[in-house]
């Protein structure tokens, strides 16, 4: 006789099958895996230029300069993008925001395929980057208008967890390919050129919606005569929505540590494979074993979409975040006590797991109190969080992060970090977004 536990999960296949009969949903999805496995492309071939050439040495503040000015454009631009979000037709922004940063990764190809410095390759990928991050927070808020509200829970789990697991596969892919071609060179040069050619296709997919489904409302268009000040207005209203919904809010705080924490755990990771984990003069096997911890990762990933949509269910979102903390908490301890690659793989497996299962709960809780007419901003904001945790983190690393990579102590603060957010997670009002 089947169980109630049965039933549920019965319940939630029927709900995947349906949301992915969804055309217009399986295009969204679309648009995001093909951008985003690119994504995993892109950084992969600039950490092998970058981290993992014979001539460089990998050290915590050179790592944590470089991931931090790869996010501080972002960090300036953001809230102006929330504002376009929510003011012009997101498909446009999808669209031909993807475009541009096709055309960004090739000029990239053709300057490293033509020998220029560092900076010339770093200053694109700074571009490239920058409208990445502006383009994530408009899928996020165009999901709602291809998703019925009942189902924002699985169409969270499915959607950015896939797009995580896709661009875990693309990185793993282009480090593959590179630990067997060899770093640098041709294989870099061929990494960014099928990113060029991947952002090109995910921008003409979403050139095909039509131009006001994905929002914001009509009548939200900006005019010529709008400034410079009434754009102000817009990023303070914003703000100003965001801090009367007291469920996303808080919720945003539970991904500004998650993302301050794995941001310091990346460093950590980076510098670990190019000096630990393989022998400092044999680039290429440290590579692979930073593809071994972000297939890991990615994996981990996978697995919170496929178990979100039962754990997740409308009336347990605050306890299904309180249980991925916890999870992503004793990863996080686990990192800094073992030495074993195999143990270190393992661990990124439940830090995955965890962080992505734990962002899964607080999309859905964003995404049923806040308003579509600023969702825009709101997202952006979202993203602001992830990537000013990511860049504080990163000068952290540069006194926090020894020099083998090993964070010992460090992690098993970080731990106990995600122990108290678990414990302070969903109460007094934030329980009505439940």
């Amino acid at each position: 006789m089947p169980t109630a536990e049965t039933t549920s999960q019965s319940g939630v296949l029927r709900e995947l099958g349906g949301l992915l009969h969804t055309g217009r949903y399986r295009h969204l999805m679309g648009v995001r895996l093909t951008g985003q496995a690119c994504d995993g492309i892109f950084q992969a071939g600039l950490a092998s230029l970058f981290f993992f050439s014979p001539e460089r040495q990998a050290t915590p503040a050179g790592v944590a300069f470089a991931a931090a000015v790869l996010l501080l454009p972002f960090t300036v631009v953001g809230p102006w993008a929330g504002v376009l979000l929510d003011r012009t037709s997101r498909r446009s922004v999808l669209g031909y925001g993807n475009l541009l940063r096709g055309g960004l990764a090739l000029v990239a190809a053709g300057v490293l395929f033509a020998g220029a410095g560092d900076v010339a390759v770093g200053v694109l990928a700074l571009a490239v980057l920058s409208v990445n991050r502006a383009l994530l927070a408009g899928l996020s808020a165009a999901l709602p208008h291809v998703v019925a509200p009942e189902r924002f829970v699985l169409a969270n789990s499915v959607t950015p967890t896939a797009g995580t697991v896709a661009a875990g596969a693309g990185a793993v892919a282009a480090v593959g390919v590179t630990a067997v071609v060899g770093p640098g060179g041709g294989a870099d040069v061929a990494a960014l050129l099928v990113a060029a050619i991947g952002y090109v296709v995910a921008g003409g997919l979403a050139l095909l919606f039509p131009r006001e489904l994905l929002g914001p409302p009509p009548g939200s268009a900006v005019t010529s005569a709008r400034g410079f000040r009434a754009s102000v207005a817009d990023v303070v209203a914003g703000v100003a929505h965001l801090r009367d919904r007291l469920p996303a809010a808080g919720a945003l705080g539970l991904i500004a540590w998650h993302r301050w924490s794995f941001g310091l755990t990346t460093v950590a990771m980076v510098v670990l494979c190019r000096t630990t984990l393989a022998d400092v003069d044999d680039p290429a096997a440290g590579l692979a074993a930073l593809g071994l911890l972000l297939g890991a990762v990615a994996a981990g990933s996978g697995a919170a979409a496929v178990l979100a949509p039962w754990g997740a269910r409308r009336g347990r979102v605050h306890a299904w975040i309180r249980v991925c903390l916890l999870v992503a908490g004793a990863a996080q301890v686990a990192i800094g006590l073992t030495q074993s690659p195999v143990a270190l793989a393992v661990a990124a497996g439940f830090l995955g797991l965890g962080g992505q299962g734990a962002k899964i709960g607080v999309d859905t809780v964003v995404q049923r109190t806040v308003d579509d007419a600023f969702r825009g901003r709101v997202f952006t904001a979202y993203d602001l969080v992830f990537n000013v945790s990511y860049c504080l983190a990163c000068a952290a690393a540069v006194v926090l992060v020894p020099a083998d990579g090993r964070l010992g102590w460090v992690a098993v603060v970080l731990g106990v970090g995600y122990g108290v957010c678990a414990l302070t997670q969903g109460r007094g009002r934030a329980r009505v977004a439940d």
